[in-house]
């Protein structure tokens, strides 16, 4: 797929998001398989295992919006980033609901292989989240 169209599919899946990570947005946006990579040590991500980490943030953040702020593609791949606004209303790593209300960045790069993705690398900026949700020192 030419990198315009790949820019396009990232764009529709962000908005298919908004109404959740349902079984449909899952078959029609991800390869079965798809591996998300958060850092070298970790071991990727299937569908499924992101479907429940999206999941868990969702029940952490049930106000969250994410905003498409950019997006870049080459060949196969597409980077793009988003900023994501939300109040804590749940548990979120082990910090209980402080209502705070927050905005966090969440950049990754993606690989699409016939129309789906396949791999992805990065994620949301999980540092500066849990900062914003513990108390500063006086």
């Amino acid at each position: 797929m030419p990198a315009e169209q790949n820019k396009a599919l990232v764009r529709r899946l962000h908005a298919q998001l908004r109404n959740g990570w349902t079984p449909a947005v899952m078959e029609e946006f991800f390869s079965p398989g798809y591996r998300r990579y958060l850092n070298p040590r970790a071991v990727p991500l299937t569908p499924e295992d992101q479907r429940q980490r999206a999941t868990r943030l969702r029940n952490a953040f049930p106000d969250a919006e994410a905003t498409l702020e950019d997006v870049v593609a080459e060949g196969d791949r597409v980077a793009y980033r988003l900023t994501i606004r939300g109040t804590h209303r749940g548990e979120f790593l082990g910090v209980p609901p402080t209502g705070k209300q927050v905005a966090v960045s969440f950049f990754a790069i993606v690989r699409i292989e016939n129309g789906t993705l396949a791999e992805e690398w990065g994620g949301l900026d999980v540092f500066d989240l849990l900062q914003q949700l513990t108390p500063t020192s006086p």
